[in-house]
């Protein structure tokens, strides 16, 4: 199971107020590969590290339904200067896990409901993935490129959430072990693919 937060953090810098002429807009849109650090309670994706039960750090719920929670979500921060003639907007996509939002049940301690976990975590980052994709292709111009990045970022996100349900949905929680490997490969088959793009970059 994995509940959602998200963040959105937008810095705008403005080196030069801007000028009524249509200027020149060039988007970087990217991947933010953060770097973890020992004794953070928010742990960013990497495809080297995998989750742990000790992540797990918060409170189960007194008589919770399922065996774990997975508090993951997907953000960016963005930055835009503009020296009257151009304007240049980097917008730098991130995967997070919250350790204190993040809990599982103390019978709950096997390999296999780790992995189920892990796989939440692994479509959140495919959702950094998706919205990546959906900037790139997005139309901006000097109106309206913020409220385009924010409606961009609410629509891959529903589309994520509504993954993450079908996901739990079909394999039961876990419960349901051939819908879970289904799932594994299925999942396991799009991280091979990010991997594959790390390493060439």
């Amino acid at each position: 199971m994995t509940k959602y937060k998200h963040i959105i953090t937008v810095v705008i810098s403005i080196l030069v107020s801007l000028q009524a002429f249509p200027q020149k807009i060039t988007i970087n849109v990217f991947i933010d590969y953060k770097a973890n650090k020992t004794g953070s309670d928010t742990i960013y994706y990497d495809v080297n590290r995998k989750l742990n039960w000790q992540d797990f750090q918060a409170t189960p719920p007194v008589n919770a339904q399922w065996g774990a929670m997975t508090a993951s979500g997907f953000s960016f921060n963005s930055s835009m200067t503009n020296d009257g003639n151009n304007m240049d907007i980097a917008i730098a996509v991130f995967t997070f896990f919250t350790q204190h939002d993040s809990w599982k049940r103390p019978d709950i301690h096997s390999d296999y409901h780790l992995e189920h976990e892990q796989r939440h975590f692994d479509i959140t980052r495919l959702g950094s993935e998706k919205l990546v994709d959906e900037l790139r292709k997005a139309k901006f111009t000097r109106q309206n490129y913020r409220k385009i990045m924010h409606s961009i970022f609410d629509k891959v996100y529903e589309e994520n959430s509504a993954m993450q349900q079908e996901y739990d949905r079909e394999t039961k929680h876990s419960m349901d072990t051939v819908k879970q490997n289904e799932w594994n490969g299925r999942i396991a088959m799009e991280i091979e693919k990010l991997k594959k793009t790390v390493a060439r970059n």
